[in-house]
């Protein structure tokens, strides 16, 4: 008889949180150059574009930590 609920389960989580903040981090730099370069942004695209930045890079990190920490 199997044991399948002693075996090591092995998730994509990390893997994927270092994706989403890698891409977060990318629509944060967009964000901030539209805001720098057009005349009609306003300082919201930039406040959004910081705050996008600071989530995106913090999730990368807590990723990476975690996919470092399981190997």
């Amino acid at each position: 008889m199997k044991k399948s609920h002693k075996l090591p389960a092995h998730t994509a989580g990390p893997v994927w949180g270092l994706v989403f903040g890698l891409i977060l981090t990318a629509v944060a730099v967009g964000l901030w150059l539209y805001g720098q370069t057009h005349q009609g942004a306003s300082h919201l695209d930039e406040s959004l574009a910081v705050a996008a930045a600071l989530i995106g890079v913090f999730v990368a990190v807590c990723a990476g930590r975690e996919i470092r920490h399981n190997h």
